[in-house]
């Protein structure tokens, strides 16, 4: 027995955020790949002449930088994720819940006796009286 399919644009959202979450990680590593590598490229210090010192301190400083920004992108990127794993999760927990609701119903119904045809009930209703108005029968 299966369930309908609900809840379309939260789906497409969880996706989404999986996707975002996979093209942050990229960009990320790229990014604190340029910040560490810039710096040495290019003869960076023989055209500073006098401040080459400052060109090799600016190559340390780009690896902790490079280090830093690799950081903050694998926690986007795990937020990312576990945002769209949620969403994706509470479907589930959702469908789960609406299937196991249908077939207790139907367990249900499954184990209760053919109904009997109206003339064939007892009157007086068993646990009634015979003097009790007609709602309350």
């Amino acid at each position: 027995m299966t369930v309908p399919k609900r809840f379309e644009v939260l789906r497409f959202m969880g996706a989404m955020f999986k996707v975002f979450a996979w093209i942050t990680l990229i960009l990320t590593i790229l990014s604190a790949s340029a910040i560490v590598l810039l710096p040495q490229i290019g003869g960076l210090s023989a055209a500073l002449g006098p401040y080459a010192e400052l060109a090799a301190l600016a190559g340390a400083g780009a690896i902790v930088t490079g280090l830093l920004v690799l950081l903050g992108g694998l926690l986007n990127f795990v937020m990312l994720y576990a945002l769209g794993e949620i969403i994706l999760l509470q479907i589930a927990v959702e469908e789960n819940t609406r299937l196991t609701a249908a077939l207790l119903l139907k367990m249900h119904q499954d184990s209760q006796p053919e109904a009997q045809p109206a003339a064939a009930a007892a009157y007086p209703p068993p646990g009634g009286f015979a003097n009790e108005p007609a709602p309350y029968r």
